[in-house]
């Protein structure tokens, strides 16, 4: 998901990962992965109710996914 810089802050991404969980009701787990050095993700996936993994992969110097999920 991307959201635009002038939009950003304003609760968008929240809403719409809300709306994705309230679609599917029956999902037991919940996994995504974002990139460790955008730390807004990080901020917002943690205040969502998602946890780290602890699985890391290294992309590069400059990239590392890190891998998240939330149990319903």
């Amino acid at each position: 998901m991307f959201i635009l810089p002038t939009y950003q802050g304003e609760g968008i991404a929240q809403k719409a990962i809300f709306l994705i969980e309230e679609m599917f009701p029956q999902a037991i787990t919940w996994e995504l992965a974002t990139i460790l050095e955008e730390e807004r993700n990080c901020y917002l996936y943690e205040k969502m109710g998602y946890n780290k993994t602890g699985v890391k992969k290294i992309l590069n110097d400059n990239t590392t996914l890190i891998y998240y999920k939330k149990v319903c």
